[in-house]
């Protein structure tokens, strides 16, 4: 039997994992030809631009790779692989240790290559790694053998995907994700949720197939209002689950 405290500490693990891997996804693209415009994506997605600036004089390449690793950014990388650690750890009953063992040395190996740190290459560098040992743990959660463990894990990581997803199409100068990549992965956690037992999951497996329904309805191109729509009816299925782990 999953305890409903821990169904929500896998459920952040899968978010904050998620997270951590579109973040470092975004920011090595938007650092690949840097510009104005790109460099302000991933404070526009985050809602950091004031945070940044309260900490940097000018908008460059160098502060923006800094301000999301070292700097004093609640949603940072380094926040990101914290909270995922501390999942973990509250799972460990539940996770493999081999998923245990990745996650702690990742986030060990983190702290301290991000105090080691000093231009801008090194930097980049540690994004790379990130990205590579993400990668890693992402197949192991998808060889998790407690189905149980894993579904939770995977209606975290498909909400943070969606999330991400709908914050790119309300911003301007982002590259909108495929409407076959956001319905996807839509359809996976409506299929998620439906796998769960009880009738306490009801009001959100409701939710997500109302997701489901509105991601068709999404244009090819980018649109404001139905990506909005899009995550109104996000955050109410995130609120059913809220409501499921308050019980």
């Amino acid at each position: 039997m999953l305890l409903l405290s821990t169904a929500a500490d896998l459920y952040w693990l899968g978010r904050y994992f998620s997270r951590s891997q579109a973040l470092v996804d975004l920011l090595l693209d938007c650092l690949k030809n840097p510009s104005i415009e790109s460099l302000g994506i991933p404070l526009s997605i985050t809602g950091t631009w004031q945070n940044f600036y309260q900490q940097y004089m000018t908008l460059s390449p160098e502060a923006l790779a800094e301000f999301f690793i070292t700097a004093n950014n609640p949603t940072s990388l380094s926040a990101c692989l914290e909270a995922t650690r501390a999942d973990a750890q509250a799972t460990r009953g539940r996770i493999s240790d081999e998923l245990w063992v990745a996650i702690n040395s990742l986030w060990l190996s983190w702290q301290e290559r991000s105090r080691m740190i000093g231009v801008y290459s090194d930097h980049v560098a540690l994004y790379k790694s990130l990205q590579q040992d993400l990668s890693a743990i992402d197949h192991m959660i998808a060889q998790t053998q407690d189905q149980q463990a894993q579904r939770l894990m995977l209606i975290g990581l498909y909400v943070e995907q969606l999330d991400h997803a709908f914050r790119k199409l309300a911003t301007p100068d982002a590259k909108a994700p495929s409407k076959t990549e956001v319905q996807t992965a839509a359809a996976s956690l409506a299929q998620q949720l439906m796998g769960l037992d009880g009738l306490i999951w009801h009001n959100a497996q409701q939710a997500g197939q109302d997701l489901l329904s509105v991601t068709q309805l999404l244009p090819e191109q980018k649109e404001l209002t139905r990506a909005k729509e899009a995550q109104l009816c996000l955050q109410g299925l995130t609120h059913c689950l809220t409501d499921v782990f308050a019980t």
